[in-house]
């Protein structure tokens, strides 16, 4: 049985944060327990039963809401925002009376278009409008959520990865090679509830051309960040991932804004990635071809000390993320470092030979990772050939 007090994989594997970017939630007003200035109501959202629910199943959240002066209050809504503060639906609390404080309201789990929402974190935002027309937003997204997350307990052993959180956070676990190649993100920024988690895999990474558990010399990250207090969780759905979702939905991509942010909140140090929108801190997308020098097609049986071209391209979404931050490109065999690019651009080539390289006949595997200065690490690994032959 592994553990992971080992050190981080290496500097390609571990989070290089360089770079502490904030994403803006402009027009919102942050508090757990708020008197606000303009309607004078004071307002808060109860302490959640539990954090999480499948609304593919059709389960529904309970949301209490305490309003302490509700004769001055015209209306009350809860607006369900993702991670990436998408306005993903609006819920009207009805039946307001002056002489009633204490409110309840449900989420379906569905998106204003009826659709269910993919598994996330979600965000109840309480905005209130007085008899007189003001309107006030209550969130507790400023006040809670990012303190990091690493001293608990984990092990791990033949297809799981098992670790108990002691508060409901946002979790990455990353496979690869100590002083080698970060070879899989296992799991990527997702949110998970407070308790024990067994995270089943294969061993392998995403192309099937390593047995990472069997390499004496595998490592893994595990850390993570608390999410705000008030936090909701959607589970179960299998159909389609939040990223997928957002793309096909096109919403905005959310660009990070430079500004004021909290270094660490009650003594404890707050993640820079908390103030970054979710799809920016998720592995970005990397195609990888071996080609043929002068037809340009792919290639994976390679010949001596012939020269060959390695090309490597982003998904489009994620080269505007990275586009952001520098960047690197480092190229492994058999998970010794090979090469690097330290400014990263795409579509990047690199011109090679294997043979020149030092590399001896048979099969190898050249992984490539794409490493963003806010700790991204996009991986892809191809499994070639080299003939002893000219």
């Amino acid at each position: 049985m592994k553990t992971t007090e080992d050190k981080a994989i290496n500097t390609h594997l571990s989070l290089t944060l360089l770079t502490a970017l904030i994403m803006g939630f402009s027009n919102i007003t942050f508090a757990q327990e708020q008197e606000s200035a303009k309607t004078n109501i004071v307002a808060n959202l109860g302490l959640f039963k539990k954090k999480s629910f499948a609304p593919i199943r059709g389960e529904s959240f309970l949301i209490q809401i305490t309003l302490n002066n509700p004769e001055k209050l015209k209306k009350a809504e809860i607006e369900i925002r993702s991670s990436d503060d998408d306005l993903i639906q609006i819920l009207v609390l009805k039946g307001l009376k002056a002489s009633q404080k204490h409110y309840e309201i449900f989420w379906n789990g569905q998106d204003s278009t009826g659709e269910i929402v993919p598994n996330e974190a979600y965000f109840p935002v309480l905005k209130l409008t007085s008899l007189s027309g003001q309107t006030d937003i209550i969130d507790t997204r400023i006040n809670s959520g990012g303190e990091e997350v690493f001293d608990f307990e984990k092990n791990i052993g033949s297809g799981s990865i098992e670790y108990t959180l002691p508060i409901a956070s946002r979790i990455l676990i990353r496979a690869g090679i100590k002083n080698g190649p970060m070879l899989r993100t296992v799991i990527d920024w997702e949110p998970r509830t407070a308790g024990f988690h067994a995270e089943r895999w294969n061993g392998q990474d995403l192309d099937k051309t390593i047995a990472i558990e069997q390499n004496p010399k595998s490592s893994y990250l595990i850390i993570g960040y608390q999410l705000p207090s008030h936090s909701i969780i959607t589970y179960a759905n299998t159909k389609e991932n939040y990223r997928t979702y957002r793309e096909r939905k096109k919403l905005p991509i959310q660009k990070p804004k430079y500004g004021k942010r909290e270094i660490e909140r009650a003594g404890k140090t707050i993640r820079p990635e908390f103030y970054n929108p979710v799809l920016q801190q998720k592995s970005p997308r990397i195609n990888v071809s071996i080609l043929d020098i002068k037809t340009r097609e792919e290639k994976t049986e390679l010949s001596g000390f012939d020269e060959i071209i390695t090309q490597v391209k982003l998904h489009p979404l994620d080269e505007i993320y990275l586009d952001q931050e520098r960047y690197e490109i480092s190229f492994f065999v058999d998970n010794d470092f090979i090469a690097e690019e330290e400014q990263g651009f795409v579509p990047f080539t690199w011109r090679w030979s294997p043979g020149r390289q030092g590399i001896k006949p048979g099969k190898h595997v050249l992984t490539v990772n794409v490493s963003g200065y806010n700790g991204q690490v996009g991986v892809k690994n191809i499994a070639f050939t080299l003939q002893d032959k000219k």
